[in-house]
């Protein structure tokens, strides 16, 4: 190819990786760092990202008053259930929509529990309209003036607190709920949107501040929230400051060293190119594959600033008079391949089609070094002169030679003693991995401490505990959950838990609603015994027709099903709680206030055909990702067989080999040797992290074993070396520091990996070259 295509080729191909970047969707979900690995697994993932307990939104109001917060939370109330993107809004004082109350009047007879054959005799009518009698000398009266001609009975008062019940219901003070200390009011929201769309989720907490800010003016009630949606969008927000941040100081830190070592404008430009063509590279490549980027990897991509800024530092410091540029890269192209074909491989072991999360890693990893690597080789001659020389000011004079003298006694020592003490570490830590990706979580704990307080102040579900029923059909599934209720009940009697939820509650199973109309009276039976429990009574016979035409027509009617329902807020609690899947149809139990998960586990009723499973969504998260881990140490040795016959394939010289790959087997030793002495559990992310130290370390032992009979050139690789060295512990060092699990690992362990390998490299390579030659 002519050298005069090459850079408008590179920015071609750079504008269309920087517009498939620009609209790629960016989500911080965690759950993409769960396997797909089984049945299991799918039904975890489902239910992490859109189950029911996803889609709750709970409210705290502290401060002022107990009046003042009481007022506001009606205030707020009556503004958010005014607002579509709510399904529900409860605050223990909740008004019913009109259409919700027709909707279940409509339907009461065939959906309410007290609906059985002695519900319609004349003793229990008598007992009814005198209940009735009493209720319209209380509050109750404007709702039971309204209904009572045709519900006598009161079946609609029975169904609305059945809407209310499932939970356990949290304290009312003033007619609103309270925490059981009474310093807050709390409110229960659910959105029609799943946790994880975050920008519903984003919109609906923007819809509470502002209705708050109008409900709560003039008062000094303060709002606090939490909730599956709400901490993934906070999540969202802080991983997104920390990336831009660090990222932003990281660039700044990478221009400040080119500047120091080569004192060179060209330098700062010419080192920018490759950078950006592995961001920009690594985040198309992302976008065309899995189709979003999580904000992780988002965070992640400044890794690739401390490694692809070695590329440009290897051409700048091996520069020498009398040589071209391109003669220089045609010199050092070989060991650079081979930097880039071993670092292609480590991160090979992160794709896995059943780990969406850290395929998109390792993903992003390999194109940005292929794309930083082939910039370097192929851009950069074309945009300098070709006898160009940085300044180089500060060059490395003979000193240099003291520090590359062989100590093999040293390098001796030091493997040896990085051996032993892992060995001491490992037999002395029970386990060292983190399995539980909570533990890595961006949300500050005081926040997750938050969400457990007003989660116990509303008896709200929680997200880690439900029972899953898989069944053929709807049908199905609700009867095995009416079977599974009369389990839990007696079950929270035990104490075993305080409560749960399910769609049997609000829709019963074809078979109860059947037989609930066959114990509805004929129309003689039920008027005689409506005349025999109105005597003595100050109701006139007429007023209850109502009553009589729709016990005679719900006789016949035919039964409920969930399709009769959709467009309701009964239909939302219905379709959150039971739906269609690949599988068949999946109904869900959130269970609250768990205290034996094994005992509740331990006896759950199966069916003919469907089968039900107690899920703790957290154990289940950890057993999965512990499976996980261990494929993936399967298949990081795999990856670094084939690194090792790479190596061989380009150096054709085994004791080359040795002298380029012991270094970084002995710096992965000490790094996993002090993470583990500085209390560190390893997790994904060190995981992850070790590779990108096999990565850097390969290149160090490279480098430092090429067999250069010319103590100059020697110098040029040390100092070269020195600057990477020192511009990756600059960028892993700012990602030591930051606030969010995640980062702070990684930045951790490349931090103390490229100190061990560059250390390790110097000590080892060049002796052991020497000794074995």
């Amino acid at each position: 190819m002519r050298r005069w295509l090459i850079p408008p080729l590179w920015l071609l191909a750079a504008l269309g990786c920087g517009w498939i970047a620009l609209t790629t969707p960016v989500v911080a979900d965690l759950t993409l760092f769960l396997p797909r690995s089984d049945p299991v697994a799918e039904l975890l993932l489902e239910q992490l990202r859109s189950g029911p307990t996803t889609r709750l939104i709970l409210v705290g109001l502290a401060g002022d008053s107990e009046t003042v917060r009481a007022s506001v939370s009606r205030r707020l109330a009556e503004r958010l259930r005014a607002d579509g993107s709510f399904a529900r809004v409860a605050n223990g004082a909740d008004p019913v929509p009109e259409a919700e109350l027709q909707a279940l009047f409509a339907h009461r007879y065939p959906l309410s529990p007290a609906v059985t054959p002695d519900r319609f005799t004349a003793a229990s009518l008598r007992a009814a309209l005198q209940q009735r009698l009493a209720e319209l000398q209380s509050p109750l009266a404007v709702f039971q003036k309204r209904w009572l001609p045709a519900d006598p009975t009161g079946e609609l008062l029975t169904l609305l607190r059945l809407w209310e019940g499932g939970m356990r219901e949290p304290a009312k003070r003033l007619g609103v709920w309270f925490s059981p200390a009474g310093d807050r009011a709390v409110l229960l929201v659910e959105t029609r949107a799943s946790g994880y769309d975050l920008a519903a989720q984003r919109q609906a907490v923007t819809a509470i501040r502002a209705a708050f800010a109008a409900a709560g003016a003039g008062t000094a009630v303060q709002l606090a929230m939490s909730g599956p949606g709400v901490l993934a969008t906070l999540a969202e927000d802080r991983v997104r400051a920390q990336a831009e941040w660090l990222g932003g100081l990281a660039l700044a830190a990478a221009v400040l060293i080119l500047l120091l070592v080569y004192r060179s404008a060209r330098t700062v430009w010419l080192g920018a190119l490759p950078m950006s063509a592995a961001l920009l590279a690594g985040a198309a490549a992302v976008d065309l594959i899995f189709g979003k980027m999580y904000i992780i990897t988002l965070a992640f991509s400044m890794t690739l600033l401390g490694e692809t800024l070695d590329y440009p530092t290897y051409l700048f410091s091996h520069r020498r008079a009398g040589e071209t540029v391109e003669e220089t890269l045609r010199r050092l192209w070989p060991t650079l391949r081979l930097c880039v074909a071993t670092t292609v491989l480590g991160c090979l072991a992160m794709v896995s089609a059943g780990f969406p999360g850290l395929s998109q890693l390792g993903v992003f990893t390999i194109a940005g070094v292929a794309a930083a690597a082939a910039t370097t080789r192929w851009l950069l001659p074309t945009l300098l002169p070709p006898a160009w020389t940085p300044p180089q000011p500060a060059r490395i004079g003979p000193w240099a030679d003291a520090v590359l003298r062989p100590r093999p006694r040293l390098a001796l020592t030091l493997g040896g003693g990085g051996l032993l003490v892992l060995l001491l570490l490992v037999a002395r830590v029970p386990s060292p991995w983190e399995d539980d990706l909570a533990a890595l979580s961006p949300v500050p704990r005081e926040l997750l401490r938050l969400d457990q307080e007003l989660r116990t102040a509303l008896g709200a579900p929680e997200v880690g505990h439900l029972v899953v029923i898989a069944a053929p059909d709807a049908e199905t599934a609700l009867r095995h959950g009416e079977a599974l209720a009369v389990y839990l009940d007696q079950r929270r009697e035990e104490g075993l838990l305080a409560g749960y939820d399910g769609a049997a509650r609000y829709l019963p199973s074809q078979d109860t609603q059947r037989r609930r109309q066959s114990g509805l009276p004929e129309a003689e039976a039920l008027a005689d015994n409506l005349v025999a429990a109105l005597a003595g009574l100050p109701f006139r016979s007429e007023l209850f027709a109502p009553f009589l035409d729709a016990v005679a027509a719900a006789r016949t009617a035919p039964p409920v099903r969930p399709e009769d329902l959709r467009g309701t807020l009964l239909g939302a609690r219905v379709d959150a709680l039971l739906f269609a899947g690949a599988r068949g149809w999946t109904a869900l139990l959130p269970l609250s206030g768990v205290r034996d998960a094994r005992a509740l586990a331990a006896g759950l009723p199966q069916g003919e055909t469907s089968r039900a499973s107690y899920l703790d969504l957290r154990a289940e998260t950890n057993r999965l990702v512990a499976g996980f881990r261990a494929a993936a140490l399967v298949q990081l040795a795999w990856g670094t067989a084939l690194i090792v016959a790479v190596v061989w394939l380009g150096l054709r010289c085994w004791r080359r080999v040795a002298a380029a790959l012991l270094p970084v087997l002995l710096a992965l030793i000490f790094t996993v040797a002090a993470l583990l002495a500085l209390g560190e559990r390893l997790s994904l992310f060190h995981l992850v992290s070790l590779l990108l130290v096999l990565g850097i370390g390969v290149d160090y032992g490279l480098f430092f074993s090429r067999p250069d009979a010319d103590p100059a050139m020697r110098r040029r690789t040390l100092h070269a070396l020195l600057v990477c060295c020192g511009s990756a512990l600059t960028v892993f060092g700012l990602l030591s520091v930051s606030e969010l699990p995640a980062l702070r690992a990684i930045g951790l362990t490349v931090v103390l990996g490229v100190a061990a390998s560059f250390l390790a490299a110097l000590t080892v390579a060049r002796p052991l070259l020497l000794r074995m030659s």
